[in-house]
């Protein structure tokens, strides 16, 4: 194990994540991508998808079908990128419940409800403001472990282990509690 883990090297990691850059650099792509230029392209975004994983979107409904059955549009492109961020923790089909809404046609992007690449800039801008929130809370978080590993009796030796499962949990909790929040809006608060 690498050095001690506290407050620095936690604000540190949030910020390495808050700096990275996941915009899906599209602008000066083509309108018209073969599933396999789509492949190679986030190859070259350090993404990794398939041809199967994609037709498989398509056949979930996940991600509309290609321009006249051949072509993939920028469009497609970002919401490929959100459902690659999104599918870490969510199923396809929590991932389908919550964006068929806001897709009038799943077959089409030209009537949604919100635009394809504005739900991804507003996810990225979410998740940034996600992680500033929570470096807010990191004082209180470590007071809270540390007191909780006192209460444990956790040896000064294997301290270090200790807080880092504990943060490790917290957030692992955190994401399970939202996650079930999602469950219950998305089942009475969607429109299916």
């Amino acid at each position: 194990m690498s050095g001690n883990i506290n407050k620095e090297t936690l604000l540190m990691l949030a910020d390495k994540i808050i700096d990275r850059d996941d915009q899906v650099k599209i602008a000066t792509l083509s309108d018209e991508l073969t599933i396999s230029q789509v492949v190679k392209f986030f190859e070259r975004q350090g993404r990794s998808f398939t041809k199967t994983m994609i037709q498989n979107y398509v056949r979930v409904g996940v991600l509309p079908p290609p321009v006249e059955k051949r072509y993939y549009t920028k469009n497609h492109l970002v919401l490929l990128t959100l459902i690659d961020n999104l599918k870490a923790i969510y199923s396809l089909e929590e991932i389908r419940t919550v964006l068929l809404p806001i897709r009038n046609n799943p077959d089409l992007f030209e009537d949604d409800i919100i635009k394809a690449t504005d739900v991804y800039r507003n996810y990225l801008a979410m998740r940034k403001e996600t992680l500033d929130q929570w470096k807010k809370s990191l004082p209180d978080m470590l007071d809270r472990i540390n007191r909780l590993l006192e209460e444990d009796q956790v040896a000064n030796s294997e301290r270090n282990t200790a807080v880092a499962f504990m943060i490790s949990l917290t957030i692992m909790a955190d994401t399970i509690a939202m996650r079930d929040l999602i469950v219950e809006i998305s089942r009475d608060h969607i429109k299916k």
